[in-house]
């Protein structure tokens, strides 16, 4: 499938590199000076969140050298649309530009929308969300598999496998990925359960507690009908951990084996911790 070969990189979407614009020169051959009023935004872009921080440090650099690479626009009804570029576009408004150096290119929705991901994933990556939405878009535009999308943006078929299922998870913790509240890794740890309840109250003790992903996952594994089966405790013993529960404000278990055991006491901040040594009178 041709579109497939898109995955190489912007180079074989472009037809090859364009070389950079001297600040005083006039524009290279296959290179047209638009007017930044002309272009609108993609409609098909993926990011949908830009650092405020970042655009003013690139239109700077454009106020100071210029804008070095043209951004790539599509001709339609109300002048051109935005192909790749948004983050020049913005910044070079922010710098107060009236022209852009742009690459006019016919392009159909389906390339507009793996162009604008390419970009993105090779050059400046979108937050885990935003990507997941992104490729969840690109199979159903072009009834990809996920194998098939892996292979157009260059990622192997479980990752791209990992960024579709963040969308199963509710959207305030698809909310708290994108923020970067909590990582990829805690989202991934979220979905060893498909118990919403049991999700969202995970997701305030991470943020509460600052929960790292290995206690995320210890946590939820403890919970999933398998390791009740396999950790079927006797009735006193569960009482038991239930008190010492009640007592240090903390999940506590009780592990016994054929000549002893061990009580586990859980904490999941130092705080928290230096409370358990208080208890304790330590």
């Amino acid at each position: 499938m041709k579109d497939r070969k898109l995955g190489q990189g912007l180079d074989a979407l472009l037809g090859g590199s364009e070389p950079p614009i001297p600040v005083a020169a006039p524009p290279p051959k296959g290179v047209s000076e638009l007017l930044v009023t002309e272009i609108r935004p993609n409609p098909m872009q993926p990011r949908t969140t830009f650092d405020d921080d970042e655009l003013k440090s690139l239109a700077q650099s454009i106020q100071s050298s210029g804008l070095i690479q043209p951004v790539v626009v599509r001709r339609s009804t109300a002048g051109y649309e935005l192909v790749a570029g948004e983050r020049r576009l913005r910044a070079a408004k922010l710098a107060g530009l009236v022209t852009i150096p742009a690459v006019i290119r016919e392009f159909d929705d389906k390339q507009m929308l793996l162009l604008a991901l390419v970009e993105n994933v090779q050059r400046r990556d979108l937050n885990p969300i935003e990507k997941a939405r992104a490729l969840r878009q690109l199979m159903q535009v072009n009834g990809w598999t996920q194998d098939q999308a892996a292979e157009a943006v260059a990622l192997g078929r479980p990752t791209v496998a990992n960024f579709i299922r963040l969308l199963e998870l509710p959207a305030e913790i698809q909310e708290a990925v994108s923020r970067g509240t909590i990582s990829m890794g805690h989202a991934r740890a979220l979905l060893m359960t498909s118990n919403v309840a049991l999700q969202r109250q995970m997701l305030r003790r991470i943020i509460s507690d600052d929960l790292s992903v290995r206690v995320v996952e210890k946590d939820l594994s403890a919970t999933s009908p398998k390791s009740r089966v396999r950790a079927k405790k006797d009735a006193n013993l569960l009482d038991l951990e239930q008190k010492f529960t009640q007592f240090f404000g903390t999940r506590c278990e009780i592990v016994s084996g054929k000549k002893g055991g061990q009580i586990v006491i859980n904490w999941y901040s130092n705080d928290q911790f230096n409370a358990l040594m208080r208890k304790l009178g330590i």
